[in-house]
């Protein structure tokens, strides 16, 4: 399967389609599947701004309205996460997946489905302490608080993604880097252009640490991340049995330990991230990015820096309340997709000349720090480099010569070393000028596609549906976390469900039914596709549109379905039991 892989999207969804199609041109090949890696931005108006974690003078609404209204249509099976920038209330509507538009399935705030066989698993969000431990209390409207709470991962679904066993075919999502992973790659070329990173790196606090103990317990062949602006890739060595201890696990009652100890962030310490520059929050500093244009395809199919005009990309100038780098550009219209261009380049240029003790790169060091390309098969080759020596533990087992492929091809079969699996780790940067935003690569699939058509086959992981009934009872909308059993009788509780789900089915739609109507609802077992239960169902009217308002909170109907066919109880966004506020009303019934 050909897949490509985007980081931070920032609301530019016809562009990264745009480069898809270039690649395709160049190269004679279509791509089967896009992974977004958050900061997707699904604004479907104006009055999705105010969910928005991005200061007003910085709002654009992109291009991803255009499809929510179905003016177009995604042309390639979409997956999407969540970043720290996102339309957190229509996200909010599908926490437990959706179609966010046709053709773009959002995996919710952690999920897990099939594609062909091959395990697509998703973390959405970014880690701050102080929310980890806390139960999804957020509400619509947001106020200045939750609008950057609502984005914090929890110890909650956390838990939930530690419940997935360990098996081969597996690529998972972050946003959010796991804390260490600097270590296990060139370490020295990320801090040449990062290097504000280096006293997090130094003392392992860059990043989350629940995704590490993921990235230990799920031990996937591929991970792909974003968030930090950068493309990195690294070689995570498991080791021989390597397992997680039941003490270690990310546990869902407030205030539980994470993995490993968590240190003070570089902003709190003091370190301000100049390229990113930081939104005041009180509490909360993160990185603000926004709307990019259209990459070009690169000549090698490998990772495509974007040959982009140089449009001013409001989002992406940083804003700290105590040091502010520079005023950026103007902003953008409130439609379509804006450039990463001339404000961003001024403001990292002014960021440049931060002296607060950190070491900085200057003039031809620079340039040829950006010129290193991490590909992950690469690393090896840019580690030997004099100079550039690794960290011990860093290297992936040796690869058999081989002529130069225009695609970066995945080995067939699980990844492997001497001492037990592998996970190739891959961030990517943010859409720009120069920037290497966007990765082509073929992920073998344990099954071939049986679809009449070249659409890669959508299914329900029946592991994720076992463990999200066996959680439900626990997932706490209140601000304090439901305590969680202990692991060992989570273990037996999602055991439970499965052999139920193996047993009894699942309650979905009949094959027979066209999506009028009431739908005759059938027993069934075996492989259920994601769009025979969940179809897209536009809820907020899209720009342009009568009706909406920034207040307004929508109760979703794929939500509806999702939990209808487990069983559950809906607590996103119930329907009053009474009738539904008009404003509050989905623009289709819900089935």
């Amino acid at each position: 399967m050909l897949v490509a892989i985007q980081g931070c999207s920032h609301g530019s969804l016809s562009a990264i389609y745009d480069s898809l199609a270039q690649y395709t041109a160049v190269h004679s090949r279509p791509v089967d599947l896009l992974l977004l890696c958050g900061d997707f931005q699904a604004l479907r108006s104006v009055h999705d701004f105010p969910s928005l974690a991005v200061p007003p003078k910085y709002h654009a609404l992109g291009t991803f309205h255009e499809y929510y209204s179905g003016k177009r249509v995604a042309p390639v099976l979409t997956l999407v996460i969540g970043g720290n920038h996102e339309a957190s209330n229509y996200m909010w509507e599908l926490y437990h997946g959706g179609w966010l538009a046709p053709n773009i399935y959002y995996l919710g705030a952690a999920g897990s489905v099939l594609v062909d066989g091959l395990r697509i698993v998703g973390a959405s969000g970014i880690y701050k302490d102080h929310d980890y431990g806390k139960g999804h209390f957020e509400k619509v409207p947001y106020n200045n608080s939750t609008l950057r709470s609502v984005y914090h991962i929890r110890s909650y679904d956390v838990a939930k993604l530690m419940q997935l066993p360990r098996t081969d075919h597996t690529v998972f999502l972050s946003h959010d880097w796991p804390i260490t992973i600097p270590r296990h790659g060139d370490t020295p070329a990320l801090l040449r252009r990062k290097p504000f990173f280096r006293s997090e790196v130094e003392t392992d606090t860059l990043g989350s640490p629940p995704l590490l103990g993921l990235l230990k317990h799920v031990q996937p062949e591929h991970w792909f991340a974003a968030h930090l602006h950068v493309k990195f890739a690294a070689v995570y060595e498991h080791g021989s049995g390597s397992v997680v201890p039941v003490n270690e696990r990310p546990a869902g009652r407030q205030g539980d330990a994470a993995p490993i100890a968590v240190a003070q962030s570089a902003e709190a310490a003091g370190n301000t991230n100049p390229d990113e520059i930081a939104i005041d929050d009180e509490d909360d500093f993160d990185s603000i990015v926004a709307p990019a244009p259209a990459p070009a395809s690169g000549a090698n199919g490998q990772s495509h820096p974007g040959q982009i005009a140089d449009n001013a990309n409001p989002d992406e100038i940083a804003i700290d309340d105590e040091d502010d780098f520079g005023e950026p550009g103007p902003s953008a219209g409130p439609s379509g997709d804006s450039g990463a261009g001339a404000s961003a380049e001024l403001a990292e240029a002014a960021a440049a000349g931060n002296s607060r003790g950190v070491e900085q790169a200057h003039g031809e060091e620079a340039k040829e720090a950006m010129k290193v390309d991490e590909s992950v098969d690469l690393v090896k080759n840019v580690r030997e480099e004099e100079g550039l020596e690794a960290a011990k533990g860093v290297l992936g087992p040796e690869q058999a010569a081989r002529p130069a492929q225009s695609v970066q091809e995945s080995e067939a079969g699980p990844s492997s070393s001497s001492s037990g699996r592998v996970t190739k780790f891959l961030a990517l940067d943010k859409c720009g000028p120069g920037k290497d935003f966007i990765q082509f690569t073929v992920i073998p699939t344990p099954t071939a596609s049986t679809s009449t058509s070249a659409t890669p086959r959508l299914t329900f992981d029946p592991h994720w549906l076992a463990i999200t009934r066996a959680f439900h009872p626990y997932l706490s909308t209140q601000f304090h976390q439901t305590p969680l059993p202990r692991p060992d009788e989570l273990d037996a509780l999602v055991g439970d469900e499965l052999e139920r789900i193996r047993e009894e089915g699942l309650l979905v739609p009949s094959r027979e039914w066209t999506g009028e109507g009431v739908p005759e609802m059938v027993w069934e077992k075996g492989e259920v596709e994601v769009g025979r239960v969940q179809r897209f169902w536009p809820t907020a009217p899209a720009q342009g549109q009568p009706g909406g308002n920034p207040t307004a909170w929508y109760t979703n109907p794929q939500t509806e379905a999702f939990c209808g066919m487990l069983g559950i109880p809906n607590k996103i966004n119930p329907a009053p039991p009474a009738n539904i506020p008009a404003d509050n009303a989905p623009l289709h019934p819900a089935i």
